[in-house]
């Protein structure tokens, strides 16, 4: 999630780290000394100013909201919105236990409790068909680490179960696309065993079995399927697809850093103590300045498909502002937030930065102007 304060930090290029500071960073560092890097890639032509509309001035649009606690008091933190009403997140149990809960209109439902000792993370969420998808990282008794893939029913039909805990060296980018399900499966990346340039797609069936892995030459996430994005920062930005073996890469210039999805990239590029956001698409085209003092808030390109999400500095707050890929318009989402994050559709956020009193959510697979 991303920290709103009165001066918020621009995003830069990062070591992969996993989603907490946790030991199992140990693994994380060893994919970095690997050369495995999240990071942004440049881009090949300088920005340009194009003129756009200003921002909207419509009243921001109606929000889902609940409380920031859970009915026994607990502080709730979503993790991920299945729709505006339906989120998944954590919650402790007096210091004693991590707790995955969903919650939605119908109530509370605890998925998983794990001992706060084994250091629990819970990553990588995905829905499809009204089921939920996660990765589960806990410590085992040795000390080692074990990534687990789960499902659970949204409705609650069927209680969590397992898939698999055959993940490799499975990466987390705290993107959207970390898991993906296609094809009746769940996929995921990891790093190969040792130091080579290639990357794992892996994969387990839907209702769990054996799992196929498959090398592929250089260092990729994934992205709207079937594509991948290159994260090496040390070769050009590409985008790839397993299925046909097709590679674009996407032109690149000194100062500019990108983020793609075969439709739409975000550039940045610094501007003294400002950052300054294009959009385009991957070959260049339709190449657009998004106006403001901004701060992007998700790793991934198109919120959507549509919109770019960013907080923004206004005189002494920080709001939530949507910047619309169709209509080169702005449109004020909160006037005032805490923290705010978005994936697979849905951008949510808190009314302060500490104890929020309500997490605020909004569907944009519903488009704004409706």
């Amino acid at each position: 999630m991303t920290s709103a304060s009165p001066a918020p930090a621009p995003p830069r290029p990062s070591r992969l780290t996993w989603r907490r500071a946790r030991p199992l960073i140990a693994l994380a560092a060893a994919l970095a000394a690997a050369g495995w890097l999240l990071t942004v890639v440049e881009s090949s032509s300088p920005p340009t100013s194009v003129p756009m509309q200003q921002a909207a001035s419509a009243s921001p649009p109606p929000a889902v909201s609940i409380s920031g606690k859970l009915a026994d008091g607990s502080e709730y933190t979503p993790l991920f919105y299945a729709d505006a009403a339906t989120s998944v997140g954590t919650a402790s149990s007096a210091g004693t236990d991590d707790r995955l809960v969903l919650r939605s209109p119908a109530g509370e439902r605890e998925l998983r409790r794990v001992a706060s000792d084994r250091y629990a993370q819970f990553l990588g969420f995905t829905a499809a068909d009204r089921v939920l998808y996660w990765a589960e990282s806990a410590a085992l008794p040795d000390g080692t680490y074990e990534t687990r893939m789960w499902r659970a029913p949204l409705d609650g039909s069927a209680p969590p179960a397992s898939l698999t805990a055959d993940t490799g060296a499975a990466v987390f980018f705290d993107s959207e696309f970390d898991l993906v399900v296609a094809g009746g499966r769940l996929h995921w990346i990891a790093a190969p065993p040792d130091d080579s340039a290639r990357t794992e797609l892996r994969s387990v069936a839907l209702t769990g079995g054996a799992v196929t892995t498959t090398s592929f030459e250089g260092r990729f996430r994934h992205t709207s399927w079937p594509w991948l994005l290159s994260v090496d920062e040390q070769a050009p930005l590409v985008l790839a697809n397993p299925e046909t073996g097709e590679r674009r890469t996407v032109t690149r210039a000194a100062a500019e850093s990108v983020v793609c999805t075969p439709t739409w990239c975000r550039s940045m590029v610094q501007a003294g103590d400002r950052h300054l956001y294009d959009v385009r698409h991957p070959d260049g085209t339709a190449r657009r300045r998004v106006p403001g003092d901004l701060t992007a808030i998700t790793v991934d390109a198109a919120a959507a498909g549509r919109y770019e999400l960013f907080t923004e500095l206004n005189v002494d707050q920080v709001r939530l502002v949507a910047y619309d890929l169709d209509s080169s318009s702005m449109r004020i989402l909160s006037p005032s937030i805490g923290i705010t994050s978005t994936r697979a559709g849905v951008v949510w956020w808190a009314d302060r930065p500490a104890n929020p009193t309500a997490w605020l959510s909004i569907d944009l697979r519903t488009p704004l102007d409706r």
